[in-house]
């Protein structure tokens, strides 16, 4: 038995009770504390003897997690190793696909706001859910990279705040501040500035000159928009195709642009007529990140995006596919659908996706393919298959699905593949009987995965604790 390995896997099982694992504080091994530093269930106790390790490694990861840091912020943000309150600041959880930020305390984001070092001012400043106190100051702060993160994480500043940041003395923070909030006085200035002219012509109210019927503001400023559609840098003449606060009329002439991109911008528009769309799509080379974001889940009621499950444009139907609230009716047309991309964007948002699609989308996709194997739509049979075939990608990715027939997990159990044997260790649809058999394993791997099983009994675990973790 592999006995650091044993507890490495223990310190990370989630299905244990974290008061059992309070031996491990005391683990020299620190892969061990790194794992209990990770947990989301760690207890106050224990996140405070973690984060006054002498070895920064655990308390980094402590500093990392953001279920636990909380408990002890304020001896983390004085830790004298920068990397830990880097850490604490960025305050990501360690899901890689949604960056979740939990709460921070208001007053650990103020120390972080003011600390030295500006690594951890910046990752402080990229976060999604500061306090307004922080923001605020982080808004002065002496280095333009930090000004600039925060401009482009602060969705909807005060005025007076973004007009300090457009006027910034750094064109990168100019450029991040531009948005669609830009005061109308200072739009003139913003569209001739090298660093903003894209951005503004992207984002702001640009009434024409002649315009009476823009508001009053804007109406006295007006705008040359011809100016910007005869603009020599196609990025601009790309972005002012794509404002959907300018009107179509406007940028019709750019419908026959000699940039790609700017006429995928004029195809794009909401208002564009399906017949001018049609002429301007078969012009274009098609790719998958064509996307018609206004019929997304955030920008269109559920109404409209059913509409448009049948439309005739594959960047609708790939926009609509990320709803998760479609009915049956919408949801069974884009399963059938024939662009790929708009199959596999349904199964990884919609819980009650069919599951007879999957098995072809995990054979074709890159690394979705682990998490759609893993959906509960995903039928056993096919994982059966893909477990016992000869493809040792798919058996390694058939490995770690809970829907994997018990039977076949103890197949795997026994495989040659290593890796595999580690995926299937930690499943849940191992018997208990094999997880245990597995903890013996000679690979390494493999033996901390069993350890980490939920399946794993804890009187199998309080065992291993007895006869391995330090007195």
């Amino acid at each position: 038995m592999t006995r650091p390995a044993i507890l490495r896997g223990l310190a990370a099982n989630p299905g244990l009770d974290p008061l059992l694992l309070a031996p491990l504080l005391t683990a020299a091994d620190t892969a061990v504390l790194d794992a209990l530093a990770r947990r989301a269930d760690l207890p106050a106790p224990a996140a405070s003897a973690l984060a006054r390790h002498p070895d920064p490694q655990p308390r980094r990861a402590l500093a990392g997690n953001p279920s636990a840091a909380p408990h002890v912020w304020r001896v983390l943000a004085a830790d004298p190793d920068e990397a830990v309150r880097v850490a604490l600041a960025r305050g990501h959880s360690t899901d890689h696909r949604p960056a979740v930020d939990l709460p921070l305390p208001g007053d650990a984001q103020l120390a972080l706001a003011a600390d030295a070092a500006v690594p951890v001012r910046l990752a402080l400043a990229r976060r999604r859910d500061l306090s307004e106190p922080a923001r605020l100051w982080l808004a002065t702060d002496p280095s333009a990279g930090v000004r600039e993160a925060l401009a482009r994480s602060w969705p909807s500043p005060p005025e007076p705040v973004l007009r300090q940041l457009l006027t910034d003395p750094d064109p990168a923070v100019r450029g991040a501040a531009v948005s669609s909030a830009v005061p109308a006085d200072l739009l003139p200035g913003l569209l001739a500035d090298p660093a903003t002219r894209e951005g503004a012509a992207r984002h702001a109210l640009l009434p024409p000159a002649t315009d009476p019927a823009a508001p009053g503001p804007a109406r006295e400023v007006g705008v040359d928009v011809a100016g910007l559609v005869g603009d020599a840098d196609p990025a601009v003449r790309e972005a002012v195709a794509g404002n959907p606060r300018v009107p179509l009329a406007a940028v019709l002439a750019l419908a026959d642009d000699p940039d790609e991109d700017v006429r995928v911008a004029v195809m794009l528009r909401p208002d564009l007529p399906d017949a001018e769309r049609s002429r301007i799509a078969s012009g274009v080379e098609p790719h998958d990140h064509h996307v018609a974001d206004w019929l997304r889940p955030s920008h269109a009621p559920l109404a409209v995006r059913a509409a448009h499950a049948r439309s005739p444009f594959v960047w609708c139907r790939r926009a609509v596919a990320f709803s998760s609230d479609l009915p049956a009716e919408a949801v069974a047309v884009l399963a059938a659908d024939e662009d790929h991309s708009v199959r596999l964007l349904l199964a990884e948002h919609h819980p009650d996706v069919p599951g007879h699609i999957l098995p072809d989308l995990v054979r074709g996709t890159g690394h979705a393919r682990w998490d759609l194997a893993r959906h509960p739509a995903m039928p056993a049979g096919a994982l059966a298959a893909m477990a016992l075939g000869d493809d040792t990608d798919l058996r390694r990715v058939a490995a770690t699905a809970p829907n994997l027939p018990p039977a076949v997990a103890e197949v795997l159990a026994g495989h040659a593949d290593d890796t595999a044997r580690a995926y299937v260790a930690a499943n849940p649809a191992l018997p208990v009987p094999a997880v245990i058999a597995l903890l013996d394993d000679p690979d390494p791997r493999v033996a901390e995965a069993a350890a980490r099983s939920p399946r794993l009994p804890a009187a199998t675990a309080g065992r291993l604790l007895d006869a391995g973790a330090p007195r």
